[in-house]
């Protein structure tokens, strides 16, 4: 019922707002988007991408990739371990949100194999030329975890004959400062990207200081046919970590540290070599790429040592063709992936080294159908095979490993109905691989293979263009079985009872005379379990933890002088069940909260100068929490109360 009321309000709201306007219709430059693994326009694709550019980043009252993200409908963001790497949820996953959403950097995986989050610090704002969220599966493009989105993140080229660098700093509350440069040497055939960049601050809480250092560089020499890049990236983390708090520590001190010995060094790097080639009517493509990551930790006593690593290929082409007098783009590839991981630890004195693998080996086709000038209609199929085993070297007898043949399918439509208004629909299945998390309980030092987690999904929307407004509206359900589970009150893995996801996601965009623009999105989302039993107790029809009923964004931008802006943004997140309550049985929420920040920036010649404040009402709040049923109470990480930062920039050209 209230997905009904909610989606009259909004296609209510979005035809008023459009007869309001009283203009005409009009059309944009075509969206580019990378949603099939090569360039193409977004209309032509029954997909539902939202992109933030380079333009939205600067405006942008974010100072990171996540804040960014969690300003869009459809997607949390959530501090559960005190870490810089926040976790990313789409489509409410709840804890488990990172591991289903799979995040691309220059259409090649980042995203771990491990029960940790993306190394979202190592990704320079100033470095990204533009963001491609894709809401639903992209399992038969990109493979396992992507069941409630795909996230690429795309780097800066410079052009043929751009020659530019730039420097910028910045200070904030907390003893933060940040330090980077940028530099783009573009020629007639190879050019050279390159962003560093140093942050230094003691966050909001004791015991969280943070230093990092991140690099980037991208060369890259371009044909009349095709292009070689090569790509490498180096980060440097030095992370203490404060803990969760207790609801009666969070009342005599917020900024306390529960734990303040426990710390997280991280270094990092990678090297990806692509290449495409336009033969005849055909593209070829392939990249090749090698990534390594050493943590050295101290996690409550217990010392952690783990080395990482994971070789990728994955060469593809793109074919278009006629079949039955309809133009046809066929997307045909294979994904080769090697992961290994080696980890040496001791909990509650007791060795822990699990030596994990997992191999990946899949082929995919992808074929988009255009029938006259008003309609798409897609078919794709993904056939993957994967291994996946660990050994504890501490204990030989706890091992394991097991092979799995995987499917995931997916059709898609979309009617240009007129050049305001593009319904689409779509339907498919995704799956998601067990990590070595997963498999291997620290713990208790015991392997167990769990079994792959699968989902079946539809979705429909409509994207309307009408004056200055753009619009989208999505309603969506995932059927979810053997959703795979960390337990944090009891510390044991499992794949869940079945579960269902399913909501709403709303938002309209309004650009006046370039010199104001205005957003606003709304999600609707339940997450539930449809049956089985959590400790003998039964489930069906409680909510999953740590996903929010209701959720909203607001943002308003104003150009109010030739070289000065003002943006200010509005997040609110409702209440969600602590992480751990799968029962329901707790009695309380996590607290909503709303959370408003505001930037003020100032062009000059050369020079870019910004000034803000995040959370600017001073909200105590916190996006995490578990409940301890053995208690009973909760723990939580506070998040940062009001903090004020400035900025400058200055670029060379």
């Amino acid at each position: 019922m209230l997905i009904r009321y909610g989606t009259a309000a909004v296609l209510s709201a979005a035809a008023w707002c459009a007869m309001a306007a009283e203009v005409p219709v009009t059309v944009g430059e075509p969206v580019i988007v990378t949603a099939t693994r090569f360039e193409d326009r977004y209309l032509d694709k029954p997909v539902n991408v939202s992109i933030i550019t380079a333009e939205d980043i600067k405006n942008s009252t974010a100072r990171t990739v996540p804040e960014l993200l969690r300003q869009l409908p459809g997607i949390r963001a959530r501090d559960s371990s005190g870490s810089p790497n926040v976790q990313v949820d789409m489509r409410g996953f709840g804890i488990s949100g990172d591991q289903n959403t799979l995040v691309l950097l220059d259409g090649v995986r980042i995203s771990e194999n491990e029960q940790t989050t993306v190394n979202w610090s190592g990704i320079p704002l100033n470095a990204i030329e533009r963001i491609e969220i894709l809401r639903g599966s992209g399992a038969v493009l990109y493979g396992g975890g992507a069941t409630g989105g795909t996230i690429n993140i795309i780097t800066k080229t410079p052009a043929a004959g751009q020659r530019s660098a730039s420097m910028h700093g910045g200070a904030a509350t907390y003893g933060t400062s940040e330090a980077g440069v940028g530099v783009n040497l573009g020629g007639e055939n190879v050019s050279l990207n390159f962003h560093g960049t140093y942050l230094n601050t003691d966050n909001y809480r004791d015991n969280n200081r943070l230093r990092q250092k991140n690099a980037l560089a991208d060369m890259r020499w371009t044909g009349d046919r095709g292009s070689i890049s090569l790509k490498a990236g180096a980060d440097d983390q030095d992370l203490r970590l404060p803990g969760a708090l207790s609801a009666a520590q969070i009342e005599a001190d917020r900024r306390q540290a529960a734990t303040p010995n426990d710390f997280s060094n991280r270094t990092g790097g990678f090297l990806v070599a692509s290449g495409e080639r336009r033969v005849g009517a055909v593209t070829l493509a392939a990249d090749l790429g090698y990534r390594e990551k050493d943590i050295t930790a101290s996690i409550i006593g217990s010392p952690i040592d783990s080395a990482t690593s994971v070789w990728s290929f994955s060469p593809r082409l793109k074919l278009p063709h006629k079949l039955g007098g309809w133009r046809n783009h066929l997307v045909a590839g294979v994904d080769w992936d090697d992961w290994s991981f080696l980890n040496k630890t001791s909990v509650f004195g007791q060795p822990r080294d699990p030596d994990a693998f997992q191999r990946n080996q899949a082929v995919y086709l992808h074929n988009t159908t255009a029938i006259g000038n008003a309609w798409n209609v897609s078919l794709g199929g993904r056939l993957h095979r994967v291994e996946y085993g660990v050994t504890d070297l501490a204990n030989p007898s706890q091992s394991d490993e097991r092979t799995r043949n995987l499917t995931a399918y997916e059709i898609g439509v979309r009617h240009r109905a007129s050049a305001a208004l593009s319904p689409y629909a779509k339907i498919g299945t995704s799956f998601r691989v067990p990590n070595v998390n997963d498999v291997y309980n620290l713990f208790t030092g015991v392997v167990g293979l769990l079994e792959p987690q699968t989902s079946r999904e539809q979705e429909i929307g409509v994207d309307i263009r009408h004056g200055p407004g753009t619009y989208r509206l999505a309603l969506y359900r995932m059927t979810i079985d053997n959703e795979l589970y960390f337990d944090p009150a009891t510390f044991t893995n499992r794949n869940l009872p079945p579960t269902r996801r399913q909501g709403v996601e709303a938002e309209g965009k309004w650009r006046f005379a370039r010199s104001f623009d205005l957003f606003v999105n709304y999600t609707y989302a339940v997450s539930e379990f449809r049956s089985g039993d959590f400790g003998g107790v039964p489930i069906a029809g409680n909510e999953v933890p740590l996903v929010p009923r209701h959720a909203a964004n607001a943002g308003a931008g104003w150009a109010f002088a030739p070289r000065a802006r003002g943006d200010i943004v509005a997040s609110y997140v409702g209440e969600q069940v602590f992480d751990g309550d799968e029962t329901n049985a707790f009695g309380r929420k996590m607290p909503a909260y709303t959370v408003v920040d505001f930037k003020f920036t100032y062009e000059g010649t050369g020079w870019l100068l910004g000034a803000g404040v995040k959370n600017l009402f001073n909200e105590k709040y916190f996006n995490y929490a578990v409940f301890d049923s053995f208690t009973p109470t909760f723990f939580a990480y506070p998040q940062p109360e009001r903090s004020v930062f400035v900025t400058a920039q200055y670029s060379f050209r």
